[in-house]
């Protein structure tokens, strides 16, 4: 599923500029006004760093902190490391002009009680930035005075981990207690779930808000009896196979027209149509429907999976006319479950990874991103990747470890250890992994609108809106539907996941 943000970097910048507005004599204002208080230049604090402590952090020096004048808050966008010790930090200070008075109000994060430090005398003390420090000064004329908030920022969560939580709503959107069965698929920001209920009737929920948990549920009705794992979506057209492998098409999850097509499985879906397996009287085939897709059949190549493979990947570019395909695991004709990743340009299915995924069948498949630290300062690179985990290995065992393609599955890496499942999650095998952007906000209020640095080099920006202080982003987040345990009977719960980094308010 493509997700809609635009590519980005994200690194700290070097503090080098600060602007100044000024103006009015003092930080006072009229009782009832809504006008922002704007600091005389007299009191303006030129620059603001910590001091270099190889200890808490390398780098620590060059971490960039914001200066805005306006409402006097002094912060770094972009939070330190989590984990990271701000009880004893020292922090550089320079000030536009000469002042009579600069002092430091700092609570301590062990007694609770506010110190004073003179800073003017004693700006080698240490600071506990634990909590907003305030910064209390005075100009040269002695009446002129402002108050300035300083925070540290620090992140609650390590940056580049996946948090699983279960949803407020635990339970898939069945219209009975313990559905049988299910399959979700998605299109942009529809979701729809096919379940089978306990009772032997079917229910198809749909949302366009997976956060909110809002689904509508209708009960429908097959004039045959189907194959719920082989439901999928392409284009506006829903697919799905009976038990005894007849094609059936619908556009409206309600009426079901037989394509005269009998097939022993869909692959997924492709442009306009499906691609699947049949049997031609003489061997299995990879086929496709509708023939309009022009597509050409071929014989089964050895260990091409028949069941078992992961949801199939759909992949346009601008330099070949067909989109490419490709799906990974499974199970072969013979029994074997395949290590394997297969793909199709439009003409012919051939393995493409160069290096080994595990043996595994019914594993989760999406379209993801992941982040690379580079040799730059505080520099982190985001790289589009397909994430695959879960399933069943060969020897009965479920896989909990997650692996990454930055290639369009030829090339697959062990995520890093913090992209990993928590032990508390379950083990799961054919369940369905769905990626759905969420708007998340934050509000600037003591922000400024842009960074400047000495020298930034290219960087992009997240895709996000701005109302005034507020920050809306699109933030895509993982949920997992169904799939079975070692008890074998579906899990009745949606889990949802989000990269760490994702979540946290974008630089502007």
């Amino acid at each position: 599923m493509t997700i809609d943000r635009i590519r980005k970097t994200i690194f700290l910048f070097a503090i080098a500029t600060f602007f100044i507005v000024g103006g009015v004599a003092c930080n006072s204002k009229t009782e009832e006004s809504d006008e922002i208080v704007v600091t005389s230049a007299n009191v303006a604090v030129k620059e603001f760093y910590l001091n270099a402590n190889s200890k808490v952090l390398a780098n620590l020096d060059s971490v960039f902190f914001s200066l805005d004048l306006d409402k006097g808050v002094i912060y770094n966008a972009d939070s330190l490391p989590k984990g990271t010790d701000v009880t004893r930090l020292l922090a550089t200070i320079t000030f536009a002009n000469t002042m009579t008075k600069a002092d430091l109000i700092v609570r301590s994060s062990e007694t609770l009680t506010d110190t004073t430090i003179n800073y003017l005398t004693n700006s080698t003390d240490s600071i506990d930035f634990t909590y907003p420090v305030k910064l209390e000064v005075t100009a040269a004329d002695g009446n002129t005075s402002f108050t300035y908030t300083i925070k540290v920022n620090v992140h609650n969560q390590l940056p580049d981990s996946i948090m699983w939580d279960k949803l407020g709503v635990s339970s898939l959107p069945s219209r009975l207690v313990n559905p049988v069965r299910q399959k979700t698929v998605s299109k942009n920001s529809n979701v729809y779930s096919l379940i089978e209920e306990h009772d032997a009737t079917f229910t198809v929920s749909q949302s366009d808000d997976l956060n909110a948990c809002a689904w509508d549920k209708e009960e429908i009705s097959f004039p045959f009896a189907p194959e719920i794992d082989s439901f999928c979506l392409s284009g506006n057209t829903f697919w799905i196979l009976s038990e005894n492998g007849e094609l059936f098409k619908s556009e409206d999850l309600k009426e079901w027209n037989s394509t005269s097509q009998n097939w022993e499985n869909i692959i997924g879906g492709y442009m306009e149509g499906v691609l699947g397996i049949r049997d031609n009287g003489n061997t299995l085939v990879t086929t496709s429907y509708p023939e309009s897709l022009g597509l050409p059949e071929t014989p089964l190549k050895d260990n091409f999976p028949v069941k078992g493979f992961s949801p199939l990947a759909v992949i346009e570019t601008d330099w070949y006319p067909l989109p490419a395909a490709f799906c990974a695991g499974g199970v072969s004709e013979s029994g074997e479950i395949l290590s394997s990743v297969w793909a199709f340009d439009g003409n012919v299915w051939e393995t493409i990874n160069e290096t080994s995924l595990p043996e595994l069948s019914d594993p989760m498949l999406a379209h993801y991103v992941i982040y690379r630290k580079t040799p730059n300062l505080f520099q982190y690179r985001e790289f589009d990747a397909w994430l695959l985990f879960g399933g069943k290995l060969s020897d009965g065992e479920f896989n909990r470890t997650v692996y990454y393609s930055l290639d369009n599955g030829v090339i697959w890496n062990m995520a890093p250890s913090l992209m990993q499942l928590p032990e508390d999650f379950p083990t799961l095998y054919g369940a369905d992994l769905i990626v759905a952007d969420t708007d998340l906000t934050a509000d600037l209020s003591d922000a400024w609108s842009s960074l400047s640095s000495r020298n930034p080099g290219p960087w992009l920006k997240p895709s996000y809106t701005l109302d005034g202080y507020d920050i809306t982003w699109k933030c895509p987040y993982l949920y997992i539907f169904g799939g079975y345990g070692e008890d074998e009977i579906l899990s009745d719960s949606i889990w949802r996941g989000v990269l760490a980094r994702l979540s946290f308010t974008p630089l502007i």
